[in-house]
């Protein structure tokens, strides 16, 4: 034969007949033929191609294509090899590759054994009528999960699933030396007679069922019978899916497996004999994947908690109305109002209120849990029951419908708030980002406190005197921190004065003897964001002229 035509074969660590490196002319070449047999060849291997072209990616010495003819695939090492130096270069060739395939077989589960997640026994049922806890995927698994027959069918489409499984492997490529978890929202188990029935999270459970199962692990799950046609077309596409993604991207079978079992975390509210029309009350069904559980979300189930089981229409309607709050808070968002009502009454109004009559100021943050922690029920004496409450906003929190009654009241008094003239004209002029919103804030919070007591008598002689006080701190101070606008508040002790007042005339009297001993501030010794405020208050003043009733507040020098 001709010189192009001689070429030699060398064996790979798979000894496959298949697959080889290969001298010819002037190349040596890894490669990956097509055979009559499922177990030899490119056919038994796509993974391996597929681990390999992506080690490879990113050098310039091996280049991958397809033979002509199309039967194998071949990995080239494109720099041409001459007499002198092709022993050498077959050594390097054979030594990468030998290595990298060495790696793939030890830690590849192409002869994974398949396991089992055993029902845990042991574990010990719920004591309370609601528990919620946070649980890792492996220890999900070990409680006796069912799916009741009244569940809808399994009909998670590919999209679905695509992006489930995008996600798992970003956080398992991020977070390979790190314990970070990845929280996969809420799913809700019905507990009785040993059996944890699944009212929420059946499609996110079997998939990630049919997942453990490509990885050589079976649940509980994989035991479930499906009746229904539609389901078990869904799921046999699904394991379709599912196969293809594993061999094409997971490499390390073994590390991602144990990613999923120990780092995806499940926030998992379990219901103890409660009745299933309740049981579909306490969440809504848009938890969805790696969402964590809001500060709101702990709020309802921790409340639920205290109404005695045999009110169970009480907890419904508590629980149905919680959720079309939720709802239609979030519908009403918008870019120039980003925080929804409920959010705003409860964070930016009441629970600084709440801080501020005891003249303290915490800094919070979005993820602190500080709504949580303010909102959940006063201990109480339990021989003691509680009564005299008024839902006065620093009230203690009583545990159960109290609550929730609490919070529609001050929700409703808000929304009225935000129709007043003083109101409008405060958040619509003081615009902006950064200290100009903790400046609003901060305004806006004491004039709320005010009008829960007194409604708009005076309203807008009071809006002057405490934007007043406010801008006395944008005087003071160069550049502001929330927190130290907020603690000014604080210990100047405004809401405690709206508190103890028991008419508008005697808050206003101590409010304007406040600001009318504040020294005079001269235009050219300000700051341009400091003229910039007090220009802005000056043109509320001048659009709330007309209902200011003190004319000492009207002249007022701001």
């Amino acid at each position: 034969m001709r010189d192009e035509n001689r070429w030699i074969q060398i064996s790979t660590p798979l000894n496959d007949d298949f697959i080889h490196y290969e001298i010819n002319y002037e190349h040596i070449e890894l490669h990956f033929e097509y055979s009559n047999s499922k177990d030899k060849g490119i056919t038994a291997n796509a993974e391996l191609v597929d681990f390999l072209e992506k080690q490879t990616e990113t050098s310039n010495q091996y280049e991958w294509t397809d033979f002509l003819g199309g039967d194998s695939v071949r990995c080239v090492y494109v720099e041409k090899i001459h007499e002198w130096d092709m022993l050498d270069k077959l050594n390097d060739v054979v030594l990468f590759f030998d290595k990298l395939i060495s790696d793939y077989l030890s830690k590849s589960q192409m002869t994974i054994s398949t396991s089992k997640i055993d029902v845990d026994h042991t574990i010990q049922s719920p004591k309370n009528s609601v528990e919620l806890n946070t649980h890792s995927l492996e220890e999900v698994f070990k409680r006796n999960l069912s799916i009741p027959d009244y569940q809808r069918i399994y009909c998670w489409d590919e999209k679905n699933v695509k992006c489930l499984l995008d996600d798992l492997l970003l956080h398992s490529e991020q977070n390979k030396s790190s314990d970070s978890p990845y929280r996969l929202g809420t799913i809700i188990l019905h507990y009785h007679d040993n059996t944890y029935d699944i009212i929420d999270g059946q499609q996110r459970l079997v998939t990630l069922s049919l997942i453990l199962d490509e990885l050589g692990i079976e649940t509980c799950l994989m035991n479930q019978k499906f009746d229904s046609s539609v389901a078990i077309e869904y799921i046999g596409y699904n394991k379709y899916l599912i196969e293809n993604f594993v061999h094409k991207h997971i490499s390390e079978r073994k590390d991602f497996l144990a990613n999923l079992l120990k780092k995806i975390q499940l926030s998992v509210l379990v219901l103890n004999n409660s009745s299933l029309d309740l049981a579909y009350t306490f969440f809504s069904n848009e938890n969805s994947r790696g969402v964590a559980l809001t500060d709101y979300d702990l709020l309802k189930a921790h409340h639920l908690r205290f109404i005695p089981e045999t009110f169970e229409q009480q907890s419904r309607k508590a629980a149905e109305t919680w959720n079309q709050m939720i709802k239609d808070g979030k519908s009403k968002v918008t870019e120039y109002e980003p925080i929804p009502d409920y959010d705003r009454t409860l964070d930016t109004y009441i629970y600084n209120l709440r801080q501020w009559m005891k003249m303290e100021y915490h800094e919070t943050k979005d993820n602190d849990r500080h709504v949580k922690n303010e909102y959940e029920a006063a201990p109480i004496m339990p021989e003691i029951p509680p009564f005299g409450e008024q839902f006065f906003f620093n009230e203690p929190i009583q545990g159960g419908t109290h609550f929730f009654s609490y919070v529609e009241i001050h929700l409703a008094k808000y929304r009225l708030f935000t129709k007043t003239a003083v109101y409008r004209s405060i958040h619509n002029r003081l615009t902006g980002k950064g200290s100009i919103q903790w400046y609003r804030n901060a305004i806006e919070t004491l004039l709320f406190g005010y009008f829960e007591k007194f409604g708009e008598h005076c309203f807008a002689d009071v809006a002057i005197l405490v934007s007043r006080v406010l801008l006395q701190n944008r005087y003071d101070t160069s550049r502001a921190q929330k927190d130290s606008v907020y603690k000014y508040v604080s210990e100047l002790g405004i809401i405690l004065m709206i508190n103890q007042a028991t008419s508008p005339t005697f808050f206003l009297a101590e409010l304007f003897n406040m600001v009318r001993d504040y020294p005079i501030k001269y235009l050219q010794e300000m700051l341009p964001i400091q003229k910039s405020m007090r220009r802005t208050v000056i043109d509320i003043k001048n659009e709330l002229a007309g209902d200011i009733y003190v004319e000492s507040i009207r002249n007022l020098k701001l």
